[in-house]
């Protein structure tokens, strides 16, 4: 990150903030300028202020509709930018709704308060907030919460956990990315429990909701890895490796490390024997959950059977 950005990542939030400070006082004012327009003895103050009124009421609105539109983009704009601490604190000061919060808004910086703590592998925490964040969540948004809770029981290989997220989801996943994400990971873990017809539909309509997302383009790519049997088909596991592995290791550290054994599971079985120990190190010395541990471990194992006695 450049000097500049460094910069602009710790004046963005400040700046909302002004933007709602400047604008509550403006408003204050527009309303004292009111009352006194109708009092005895402001008769001037009055001819200048009720034919100006509506032209001055736009200008804390103004300032008020920026500042509720923009503070809910501040979290996701740190977390895009890396700052994964100052997101949390940001989220978490936000993540309830009250009368000057609607349970839209919380419910958005509860997602960004969950995610800043997956990033720091805090698992728990993250299922605690999600959970506090359905109990007001309107609909659209609870979608959502879901979505990180199923991310969540994946990271932690519990898959009963997971089925009890679909099933109160049901059978409406909403459209477009929401849509997306949820059926790649509901493909993943048909993948993982070796149901290749259940993992073929979701994929199917998973891609079909939206064939760009980067959740699809993992769970696909964890099936190309699952089914390299070709050295063709090794090499284009490894080409996607690389493509997903910058996409997707931000959002969750412990994939970085689970996609590097996958990755050096693929060199080994092309005789890369020095590049595929490099890569299991890299798996190694990376951020982990239990997920990727199960993971670097099958791959440790099926490394020891390639090696020449």
């Amino acid at each position: 990150m450049s000097e500049g950005e460094r910069v602009w990542t710790r004046l963005y939030p400040a700046m909302v903030s002004v933007l709602g400070g400047v604008g509550l006082g403006l408003a204050v004012t527009y309303l004292v300028g009111a009352w006194l327009s109708a009092q005895p003895g402001w008769e001037l103050w009055a001819e200048f202020f009720r034919p100006k009124a509506m032209g001055l009421m736009l200008v804390p609105y103004v300032f008020l509709l920026a500042h509720l539109l923009l503070r809910v983009h501040v979290g996701h704009f740190l977390l895009g930018r890396g700052e994964v601490e100052a997101a949390e604190r940001y989220a978490s000061r936000r993540g309830r709704p009250s009368m000057l919060r609607s349970r839209r808004e919380a419910a958005n910086q509860r997602a960004v308060w969950a995610r800043a703590l997956v990033r720091q592998g805090r698992y728990s925490q993250a299922r605690e907030v999600l959970l506090g964040g359905i109990r007001f969540a309107p609909s659209y948004y609870e979608a959502e919460l879901r979505r990180w809770l199923i991310e969540v029981a994946l990271r932690q290989g519990d898959h009963e956990a997971v089925l009890e997220q679909f099933g109160q989801l049901g059978e409406d996943l909403g459209k477009g990315h929401r849509q997306a994400a949820l059926r790649a990971c509901r493909a993943e873990l048909a993948l993982r429990q070796g149901d290749m017809k259940g993992y073929e539909e979701e994929m199917t309509r998973s891609l079909w909701a939206d064939p760009g997302h980067p959740r699809a383009g993992l769970t696909r790519t964890l099936a190309m890895v699952e089914f390299a049997g070709k050295a063709a088909e090794r090499s284009d596991a490894l080409a996607m490796l690389v493509l997903v592995e910058g996409r997707v290791g931000d959002e969750i550290p412990a994939r970085r490390s689970e996609l590097a054994a996958l990755r050096a599971w693929l060199l080994a079985a092309e005789g890369r024997e020095e590049e595929a120990r490099q890569a299991l190190e890299e798996s190694l010395s990376g951020p982990q959950d239990s997920w990727s541990k199960q993971v670097i471990e099958s791959v440790r194992a099926e490394i020891a059977t390639l090696e020449p006695a």
